[in-house]
């Protein structure tokens, strides 16, 4: 059986959008030609594809999985088509996209992967820093084809490879005097407990204040508002900044995930590469 490039392109739209109106002005249709596509294709498949509810257009396991489809059948077209227009045979080309963390997108992602970037200029990979929370939903919903992540997802369907620690250690600026004042980035972060917890530190009188994100609590920290535990790579020469303690550290463990599949590009091998070669060197 081969599948229909035409229905899977309408597919795929859907699932970007969800949204059958949307997707059929995108694709230059009537909505009703739209559904036919849809349903000419979960005819051939024998499976249904999308649920509608009150909430919305919503993927079923069998879609989930025929998005991750579309998306190595669309990136292998793009190297293919990439290689053959190209001058140099070797440079890669395509389109892939990593979410990460936000103390580690700026500061180490994005430099580790700057020469190879300037090296495939045809390589176009997106990069997104956003929160824990959804930098996961982002990968369940095929939104990412990779995720910088700590220890905490580990399930069958997903790669993981170990891109080493990020030392994380208490710090506040040089004439700070106000106390146990902790800057975190909202009520969830456990950062500033695991730390406390890990060195027998923890006491009833810890007062919290939120400021976002690392670079928010790090400004935060240079305008004497509190104290806090930071990633040591973002403040190591920050001189008004001094840390206490320094062979203290709470060390998170860095991972890449992306979905297990039965083929990779060959841009998805080098990013792997990358990553896995220079990572660690970077955080250290």
């Amino acid at each position: 059986m081969s599948l229909s490039s035409l229905h899977l392109d309408a597919f795929y739209i859907v699932t970007q959008v969800l949204n059958f109106t949307k997707a059929a002005e995108k694709l230059n249709i009537t909505q009703s030609a739209l559904s036919q596509r849809i349903l000419n294709l979960e005819t051939e498949l024998e499976t249904t594809l999308f649920i509608r509810d009150r909430a919305g257009l919503k993927l079923t396991e069998a879609a989930v999985s025929l998005v991750r489809f579309c998306q190595i059948r669309k990136t292998l077209e793009e190297e293919f088509l990439s290689q053959i227009k190209s001058a140099n045979p070797k440079e890669l080309g395509g389109t892939l996209s990593i979410g990460g963390f936000s103390s580690i997108t700026t500061s180490i992602l994005i430099p580790t992967l700057a020469p190879f970037l300037r090296k495939h200029p045809n390589a176009h990979v997106s990069i997104h820093s956003k929160e824990i929370d959804e930098l996961v939903a982002m990968i369940k919903r095929n939104e990412i084809d990779f995720m910088i992540l700590d220890d905490r997802l580990q399930k069958d369907e997903l790669e993981r490879i170990f891109l080493g620690f990020e030392k994380n250690v208490m710090a506040e600026s040089k004439d700070y005097a106000g106390g146990d004042v902790f800057l975190d980035h909202d009520e969830n972060d456990l950062t500033t407990f695991n730390y406390l917890k890990k060195f027998k530190r923890m006491n009833k009188n810890i007062k919290r204040v939120y400021l976002d994100d690392v670079h928010g609590i790090i400004a935060g920290l240079k305008s004497g508002l509190g104290r806090a535990v930071v990633p040591l790579h973002l403040i190591k020469n920050e001189k008004s900044l001094t840390v206490i303690n320094p062979r203290d550290s709470l060390d998170v463990p860095v991972y890449l995930y992306f979905f297990n599949q039965p083929f990779y590009s060959q841009l998805h091998q080098a990013i792997v590469a990358e990553l896995s070669q220079k990572f660690k060197d970077a955080l250290s």
